[in-house]
């Protein structure tokens, strides 16, 4: 556990920002006490993002997306909770490299507190630095996406293809059904935010766009999934028609050996050549003479 703060004292009155790294609830009572908030931590594990309004704070819960969840079978959206006063801002983690991300953005307010007149702007600043992570994850995404679209098209009858098209296809839904909460979150908040027009109005559509510009190319990459599975299926049913076509003239080719081959082993006494000493020779030449015309044929059209 590790408890980051920051103060910009430039404004009337001056904003604190807290974080606190994988703290216990113990933890986390205090710091609410000593905010004067009452909150109750029993909803802040659920799964989509989420927006609560009370009367003197309200509480977001947003997600990072981890690039290097990409590796694993699951998605790993990390949870990033934030309740926000007039004059403060409490948020926590139980991932540490959400904390690495904090102390990025903590470095480049205190290098530019001017960006920060109010802790509306505070908490816009930290959500759309985590809206950022997004970014790297689906320039891996598209890294992955790339890779598994060669595969698909030189070796289509690979079966970890199909599982890594699928794993795939799951992840991006994921990640679009996080987004979308996460719109909703934005879309709430740019009304709260926007009730009195100030900055603060503005800030929050341009959450609200960045999260849209997200989401939509979430959509892009569901889309391009889609397509894949698609390249992916008429590959293997183009193979299988190819190895029904070889099986398929191999059977014509043979055809007239099998038709000869049971006129002959039939038990008559007067059978053409039965007697001639050539008799064998000319049956077995016949055979491949009609192969190779059939053979001639089929190249011929173009079947082969």
């Amino acid at each position: 556990m590790g408890i980051r703060q920051a103060r910009f004292e430039h404004i009337d009155p001056p904003v604190n920002w807290i974080h606190i790294d994988r703290p216990s609830r113990q933890e986390l009572d205090s710091q609410l006490s000593s905010l004067n908030i009452r909150f109750s931590l029993r909803d802040t594990g659920q799964s989509r993002a989420a927006f609560h309004r009370y009367p003197h704070f309200i509480y977001l819960r947003v997600f990072k997306l981890d690039p290097t969840g990409l590796n694993h079978f699951e998605l790993d959206a990390v949870p990033v909770h934030l309740i926000i006063t007039d004059t403060s801002m409490l948020s926590w983690s139980m991932n540490p490299k959400v904390a690495e991300d904090f102390e990025d953005t903590k470095r480049k307010l205190e290098a530019h507190p001017q960006f920060v007149q109010s802790s509306n702007h505070l908490a816009f600043y930290v959500v759309d630095g985590l809206l950022e992570a997004t970014f790297p994850f689906f320039d891996g995404f598209n890294d992955r996406v790339a890779h598994i679209e060669q595969q698909t098209l030189h070796d289509s009858q690979d079966a970890k293809i199909k599982e890594e098209i699928f794993r795939l296809k799951r992840l991006i839904m994921q990640v679009k059904q996080i987004l979308g909460s996460q719109r909703d979150v934005a879309y709430q908040l740019a009304r709260y935010w926007g009730a009195v027009p100030s900055m603060d109005t503005i800030y929050s559509f341009e959450l609200y766009d960045h999260v849209i510009r997200l989401s939509d190319t979430a959509d892009t990459y569901r889309e391009m999934m889609d397509t894949i599975l698609d390249i992916y299926l008429s590959s293997v049913s183009n193979r299988l028609n190819e190895i029904v076509k070889t099986l398929t003239i191999v059977t014509a080719l043979f055809m007239p050996a099998s038709v000869i081959a049971a006129l002959y082993g039939m038990n008559f006494k007067d059978i053409p050549g039965a007697d001639h000493p050539w008799g064998f020779y000319l049956v077995i030449g016949t055979v491949v003479v009609i192969s190779f015309v059939l053979l001639w044929i089929f190249r011929r059209r173009k079947w082969i």
